[in-house]
């Protein structure tokens, strides 16, 4: 393991031992095997100072415990178990490099695109007809239903994929990345959910299309996180290589390369987030929250900067009420406001009835003030992340400050997904100032997620229009 974090970050033997407190000759004794670390509490300094976890160390594997998750009867090559342990230590180092480069690895894919439009100077992909040539008003995007839709070409049980899946320790390969996450490396929050799946769309001029089917949030993962561990696995192969990250091959990705065409509807399952920049509009004066996402609570664009909210488009449970209540971009960002805003348990049908968004707070304020004019919700079109090629429904929205102050003035510091960033240390709500000078050092400077980069960008760029009032 010692070799292996070392190769990975590129450390020498002395480089390892400074870090830990050691002596170079102890290292490399370790390493070659001729000394063990065998107790307890050294282990675990050891693990919280390489950043890694206990089990890593030898401490209770999970895959051997008996009372980790259940494990799925996996097919493919076999192993025996101390392989699959080996094996899954290896994949949760690529899990973990995965979250801390997610910038770099993103430009490293959007450099696989080149013949592709990009949202604005962001990194997000984008084609014609998925972009608005201005921001329209979130009602003038038209939803239809698809009732019965053809099951997506890839879907990450392929040969192809093999590699992104490690070796279980009932052998064989786990049969999909899902699986994988919530056996070896599951975060806090990883829960699967009927979603809805974009099956077209069509974005012009003063409005938009977009049809829908359903597909659940695993599917997406299996694909779309499995080919940005593709890529993060290919990289750490390569040595670390920065020149690898400026010209990625594809020979080296199997998997994404089975993917072909980023915009093919019918060749994997796409299902997208909603993704809104929340602008505090004061007079002359206007302020925005982002969002940094914990590695830790968030299977997907962990360890990076976001903006507030952003969800997936689903319904709020698996009940036929709910999947037809929530049919609706603006209701869907409504209950991310209420989570991730407000600290407000996710809704999840408990109730039995579907979400009242007419008289439950906060979504009967929210209401109330978008058909007052003192809420303006905005969208710009739909692209995608290059690293996952998840997509990502673009939207801003304007709240005057009034409303603003009163529907958040409990906004909470954290939440189950990270932490808020805000510009002042004693008041969250009061967001980083919309002014050139932020804007542009978030976009030059800062490792942010290509949708709230694209966001950002096209707020500045068409910023008289949206905070017009």
């Amino acid at each position: 393991m010692l070799r292996a974090y070392r190769a990975t970050h590129k450390l020498t033997q002395q480089d390892l031992a400074g870090l830990l407190g050691y002596d170079q000759s102890y290292v490399s004794l370790l390493e070659r095997g001729k000394r063990s670390i065998r107790d307890v509490d050294e282990l675990r300094r050891v693990a919280g100072v390489l950043g890694l976890s206990e089990d890593e160390l030898g401490l209770l594997p999970a895959a051997l415990s008996g009372h980790g998750e259940f494990v799925p009867r996996a097919s493919g090559s076999m192993g025996t178990p101390q392989d699959a342990v080996e094996d899954q230590r290896r994949w949760r180092m690529v899990r973990r490099e995965l979250n801390q480069r997610r910038s770099e690895l993103n430009a490293a894919a959007a450099a696989l695109y080149p013949e592709l439009e990009r949202v604005g100077t962001s990194p997000a992909l984008t084609r014609p007809g998925w972009m608005a040539p201005a921001p329209i008003d979130l009602a003038a995007v038209d939803l239809s239903w698809i009732n019965q839709v053809p099951p997506p070409t890839v879907v990450g049980a392929e040969r192809e994929a093999a590699a992104v899946r490690p070796l279980s320790a009932r052998g064989g390969r786990y049969d999909r990345y899902s699986q994988a996450i919530r056996a070896v490396d599951k975060p806090s929050l990883f829960e699967n959910r009927p979603s809805f799946r974009l099956m077209a769309t069509d974005w012009a001029a003063g409005g938009a299309r977009m049809a829908f089917g359903y597909t659940t949030y695993f599917d997406m993962v299996d694909v779309c996180e499995g080919m940005s561990h593709e890529l993060a696995g290919a990289w750490l192969a390569a040595g670390s290589d920065p020149a690898w990250l400026r010209a990625p091959r594809w020979d080296d990705l199997p998997f994404r390369s089975l993917v072909s065409d980023p915009f093919d509807l019918t060749r994997r399952p796409l299902l997208p987030s909603i993704d809104t920049l929340t602008i505090r509009r004061d007079h002359d004066d206007a302020s925005f929250v982002l969002h940094h996402r914990s590695a830790a609570n968030v299977a997907l664009a962990g360890g990076i900067y976001h903006i507030m909210p952003a969800g997936v488009f689903q319904p709020s449970s698996v009940m036929p009420w709910d999947q037809s209540n929530d049919f609706d971009l603006w209701r869907n960002m409504m209950r991310e406001y209420a989570e991730e805003f407000l600290g407000m348990p996710e809704a999840d049908g408990s109730s039995g009835e579907p979400i009242d968004y007419g008289a439950t707070e906060p979504f009967k304020s929210l209401n109330d003030a978008r058909r007052a004019g003192k809420l303006q919700a905005f969208t710009f079109g739909i692209g995608l992340d290059p690293l996952s090629l998840a997509g990502e429904i673009l939207t801003a929205v304007v709240i005057d400050a009034d409303v603003y102050d009163r529907v958040f003035h409990t906004m909470v510091s954290q939440n189950t997904e990270g932490s808020v960033v805000s510009a002042s240390a004693t008041d969250v709500a009061a967001g980083i100032p919309f002014t050139e000078a932020n804007v542009r050092r978030l976009l030059d400077s800062e490792p942010l997620a290509p949708a709230a980069a694209a966001c950002l960008d096209l707020a500045w760029e068409h910023r008289k229009l949206i905070l017009a009032g």
